[in-house]
């Protein structure tokens, strides 16, 4: 992870463990990270998933898992906002991977939004939200 504003400790791990989880593309480690009331979702250039189980089958399993052998997610300029037990977290991101089909390297740049809930004393995942990076003009 790139040097950041320092953030809350809960949040820093959050985020670090959100990596790892699309890295090593671990369902069950994404499962601990979300706000298990189902009332999550997460809206991506490929979709709109409106639980985790969604989130799970069809970014973990149908876009992470399907096509790409290997997984590299690098974020930075992270920004925090709190407000009692919420939390709104922004960065950049760059995603490095080798795609399954043909065994090509693949580069995208985004930006990525976050609505954190603190739950029984740990910080959860209830919203994402990613898009590409802003076009230069």
């Amino acid at each position: 992870m790139a040097e950041n504003q320092s953030l809350p400790e809960g949040i820093e791990k959050l985020i670090k463990n959100y990596v790892r989880s699309v890295e090593e593309c671990d369902v069950e480690l994404a499962r601990g990270l979300w706000d298990s009331s189902g009332r999550v979702s997460f809206i991506h250039p490929n979709g709109y998933e409106r639980s985790f189980e969604e989130v799970a089958e069809h970014f973990y399993k149908g876009t992470m898992e399907r096509l790409c052998t290997k997984r590299e997610l690098v974020v930075r300029n992270i920004a925090c906002r709190m407000c009692s037990e919420a939390a709104f977290a922004e960065f950049e991101w760059d995603f490095y991977a080798t795609a399954r089909a043909d065994g090509s390297e693949m580069h995208t740049e985004g930006r990525e939004s976050q609505f954190l809930v603190l739950k029984d004393g740990e910080w959860k995942i209830a919203h994402i939200h990613y898009s590409q990076p802003k076009k230069q003009r």
